[in-house]
């Protein structure tokens, strides 16, 4: 899972195996690049992620920070500080929360549609939380698809 700096889910995956971090990283980036249509100005990840292959595939973003804030100036350590916990927070509500825990559906076709389904979901009611409070961007808004 890749989420944005509001929380929106931009990017989930089911993959055969355990693959580790380490590989998900340059495929991951590609699709929020892809999704978001623009390259981030930061990527934090937990120290899972930390790899030569993957500090190259991030070499167009600002700041990169792969779980060590020594990756960034001061100025960006708490940003990706909070960056890094908000992340943890929105995965932990989307696999306890909204479903993505265990899927109900069986096979790589079904766990796909679950997944789908349940970004979907996400999505919607973090849409919802936002509009409610008055916090959505436009521009996210644009990027996501909601708005031309």
């Amino acid at each position: 899972m890749s989420f944005n700096r509001q929380g929106f889910m931009v990017t989930a995956e089911i993959f055969i195996g355990q693959p580790s971090d380490q590989n998900l990283y340059p495929s991951t980036l590609e699709k929020y690049i892809d999704k978001m249509k623009g390259i981030p100005p930061c990527s934090v990840a937990d120290k899972g992620y930390r790899s030569q292959k993957n500090f190259k595939a991030a070499q167009h973003i600002d700041y990169v920070c792969f779980g060590k804030l020594d990756d960034v100036p001061e100025e960006m350590k708490e940003f990706c500080k909070s960056a890094r916990s908000a992340t943890e927070g929105f995965i932990a509500v989307a696999k306890s929360l909204r479903g993505m825990g265990k899927s109900l559906y069986r096979g790589i076709e079904g766990n796909k549609i679950w997944v789908g389904l349940g970004q979907t979901a996400y999505n919607l009611k973090k849409f919802y939380q936002l509009y409610c409070d008055e916090k959505l961007q436009e521009d996210t808004l644009c990027r996501l698809g909601f708005i031309t």
